[in-house]
């Protein structure tokens, strides 16, 4: 008996989606970081600065260009805590240096700091970088872009490889590419790529 016509059609149950948890870790191209590194010689004359946790892998790459290298791992743990205190994290974490750094790669950090925070960042890195440095970003720019915080490994000059690095949610506005511009100043953006993981990679060098 076809039950259907006697108490009429049931109208269809919604069943929520199964949330897929995040991968254990994404590896894709990184044309940013193949940009930041055009026409930089492998005379290991330059330094370096990582904002992320060191990484065997990176500090391999970074030493074929770089013979100073500092991975800071900046809010590390300290994330989320670090509301209103980037000023002190980076007085604790990043004194002042030793040498002015040309290659900083800032990975996800500006989307890790709370807006009014984010200068604090960008003027220390002023003050501790040289006239002609070179800066790499990676910003969330897609709504299906992780929303946790990443730990970056430079697997190649043009690849990343991205690994979980906590389970707290980042603050949930994204950046525009024109607000990048703006917060990143006095370095100048001359590159921004979009990648497939929802991630835009932001080249900027000083003006």
């Amino acid at each position: 008996m076809d039950w259907r016509r006697r108490t009429g059609r049931a109208p269809p149950i919604d069943v929520p989606a199964a949330v897929a948890p995040p991968p254990d870790h994404l590896e894709g191209a990184a044309p940013g970081v193949a940009a930041v590194l055009n026409g930089v010689s492998e005379d290991r004359s330059h330094t370096a600065l990582d904002l992320g946790p060191a990484s065997d892998q990176s500090l391999r790459l970074y030493s074929r260009f770089a013979h100073w290298i500092q991975f800071a791992d900046l809010l590390g743990e300290a994330w989320p805590q670090a509301r209103g205190s980037a000023p002190g994290l980076l007085r604790t974490v990043l004194p002042p240096p030793e040498r002015l750094y040309d290659l900083v790669f800032a990975w996800d950090i500006l989307d890790r700091l709370f807006p009014d925070d984010r200068p604090h960042l960008v003027e220390w890195l002023a003050d501790s970088t040289a006239p002609d440095a070179r800066l790499h970003a990676v910003v969330r720019a897609a709504e299906h872009a992780i929303m946790t915080p990443l730990r970056f490994t430079l697997m190649g000059v043009d690849r990343i490889r991205y690994d979980p690095a906590g389970t707290a949610r980042l603050p949930p506005s994204r950046l525009l590419p024109a607000e990048v511009a703006k917060v990143l100043a006095p370095f100048h953006v001359v590159h921004a790529f979009t990648l497939k993981t929802g991630f835009c990679e932001y080249v900027a060098f000083r003006r």
